[in-house]
């Protein structure tokens, strides 16, 4: 993990976090890094707010989008019988499996 050491902190705010932090039961040190990570955590959820209210724009502009699921599906089906993919793929087994037996 990475130390962070910051400069020209006025002792009063220190002080103050000292307190907070003792009412607590926990470190200045412990204090500090829980305030940092909810920083982060706070600024995360702004952003997912605005994705969300992003995709409820364009959802509203441009509608639902369907499902693509069973259009993939059908095309990897009809790519595998064009090609027998999955023929290929039994032999190839067959032939790992009896290098196998014979090695």
């Amino acid at each position: 993990m990475a130390d962070v050491k910051i400069r020209n902190v006025p002792d009063w705010l220190v002080e103050w976090h000292k307190q907070r932090a003792a009412s607590e039961g926990i470190s200045l040190e412990e204090r500090l890094r829980q305030l940092l990570h909810e920083e982060m955590i706070e600024q995360r959820r702004k952003i997912l707010r605005k994705l969300d209210t992003l995709c409820a724009a364009i959802e509203q502009e441009s509608g639902t989008l369907p499902d693509s699921t069973p259009l993939i599906r059908e095309a990897r089906q009809e790519m595998e019988e064009r090609f027998d993919v999955r023929g290929r793929r039994q032999r190839s087994h067959q032939v790992a499996r009896s290098r196998r037996k014979a090695g």
